[in-house]
């Protein structure tokens, strides 16, 4: 067989937008390739680290492709000839599920179907999220929150299970609660309802933090939420959609940026607005008890 042929290849969409445009193009590839040259050629034009990609061959899965392993066959290879030349090649996105261990258990007879393997890699995803963190904990210096909000966290109760360069998790009288940097802005959440903040700057997502917890251990004590106190005058709320339904949530226009999930959260934003760490400290007093 000599010249060339081409081939039609298309990819899922892996963002909301991602599919404004469409992905399907013809590819033109030269007699007598070889079936991983000629998914190598395919390859999305995506080149994110740890992203997984099941390659369908006219209907097959024949592949496994990532930037970090390249085509991982799951047929035998071959030149390709006139009778063997593929129609369609399809890239069906695996999410960030581990690419060789995709490639293992779809070697193993399981079926690419990305929900079951999505369910079943979570755990070793987790497993290994958690040992980062330890890791990052014990050789990396520096913390996501100040020592003054450590100690403020600390008084009112918090149980600090983990703290490193980008993520502190703690409990506080049962309940489990997360701060993470995500891009410019520090998200906070807590229990498994949805609620928390995801605010910018640091320092003021901090002071509420500080207020969210204070007013937190007060309620579990017993007494009312909030003393009463003098609010400044704070950037108008706008109501945002509910997420997780049932949530009501809403957000800043301008500086400080805030999006903020259930009345609690308003609450704290209210009280932090215009206040320092320690302010917050001395106008929420004591717990009891």
């Amino acid at each position: 067989m000599t010249g060339r042929f081409s081939v039609s290849v298309d990819r899922d969409s892996v963002a909301m937008g991602d599919d404004a445009v469409s992905h399907a193009f013809e590819l033109r590839a030269p007699a007598g390739i070889t079936i991983a040259a000629l998914l190598g050629r395919a390859a999305p034009e995506i080149r994110a680290s740890g992203w997984s990609w099941v390659v369908v061959v006219d209907g097959r899965v024949a592949a496994v492709w990532s930037v970090d392993h390249g085509v991982q066959l799951l047929i035998p290879d071959r030149n390709l000839t006139a009778e063997t030349i593929p129609r369609t090649i399809h890239f069906r996105y695996f999410v960030q599920i581990d690419p060789e261990w995709l490639h293992r258990r779809l070697a193993e007879g399981a079926p690419a179907d990305r929900s079951a393997l999505e369910l079943e890699y979570r755990p070793i995803a987790q497993s290994a999220a958690e040992a980062e963190n330890r890791r990052r904990e014990r050789e990396i210096a520096d913390r996501l929150l100040t020592p003054e909000c450590m100690r403020a966290l600390v008084a009112v109760g918090a149980e600090i299970d983990l703290h490193n360069d980008r993520l502190l998790r703690f409990d506080l009288h049962g309940e489990r609660w997360w701060a993470s940097r995500a891009d410019t802005m520090l998200s906070i959440r807590h229990g498994d309802g949805g609620e928390g903040a995801s605010i910018r700057p640091a320092a003021f997502a901090e002071a509420w933090l500080v207020a969210a917890t204070s007013a937190a251990s007060r309620s579990a004590a017993g007494e009312v939420r909030f003393p009463p106190y003098a609010p400044f005058p704070a950037p108008e709320l706008r109501p945002m959609g509910e997420w997780p339904p049932g949530v009501r949530r809403w957000t800043t226009q301008g500086e400080p940026v805030a999006q903020l999930a259930g009345q609690d959260a308003v609450d704290a934003f209210q009280l932090a607005y215009g206040r320092t760490i320690a302010e917050i400290v001395a106008l929420m007093g004591p717990v009891a008890g």
